[in-house]
């Protein structure tokens, strides 16, 4: 492939993927539908599949952005902040504000699931648990003597009970928590976690 190939087949996939992530932020997980990516990308169908085997991979690309825009959150969230227990409260409350701002996007993240037989990508998997290593950090300075196996557990749970404390919360579930008491509680939460 010459210069110009490259640059032509690296312009189609970013365009591509750029049409699917509009897709997921204004009509969700649903949006996505390879014929409309296509159109709104200026591409051929086939085009599309040429740099993504199908809908799946697609939606991974999409999931694969989602989780940098997550990363420059949090990366930004905890800058200058030496105190774990901080950092801790500013990650939860940059996750809080990321699932606001990017509602589709963020649920669209959770709500798919491959077909059965289809597994997910290593490299997704990698993005996902790297992630965690925000909170793993902080968790380690404030209990130096866990285990790696308890600092995974750990880390895990604090993840799951911020991600559901946000979840109940954003779908405005009878349990879920609005306002001002949402922040003030998730700072509860972390708290006590910690």
């Amino acid at each position: 492939m010459t210069g110009i190939q490259k640059a032509k087949s690296e312009e189609t996939h970013r365009r591509v993927l750029n049409a699917a992530v509009s897709a997921v932020e204004s009509g969700g997980l649903e949006a996505v539908n390879i014929r409309t990516i296509a159109k709104e990308a200026g591409y051929s169908v086939g085009s599309v599949y040429k740099h993504f085997a199908d809908q799946d991979a697609l939606i991974f690309a999409v999931s694969s952005v989602a989780l940098g825009r997550i990363r420059e959150v949090m990366t930004e969230a905890v800058k200058g902040i030496d105190d774990p227990l901080s950092r801790l409260k500013a990650l939860a409350q940059a996750y809080l504000a990321f699932a606001r701002d990017n509602r589709n996007l963020w649920t669209a993240l959770f709500a798919y699931h491959p077909p059965e037989g289809k597994q997910v990508p290593d490299w997704h998997i990698q993005e996902n648990i790297s992630l965690l290593g925000f909170i793993a950090e902080p968790l380690r300075e404030l209990d130096p003597e866990l285990s790696d196996h308890h600092l995974a557990a750990r880390t895990r749970t604090c993840f799951a009970a911020v991600h559901g404390l946000v979840t109940i919360s954003l779908e405005e579930r009878f349990i879920g928590l609005s306002g001002g008491s949402l922040e003030q509680e998730m700072e509860f939460l972390v708290e006590r976690l910690a």
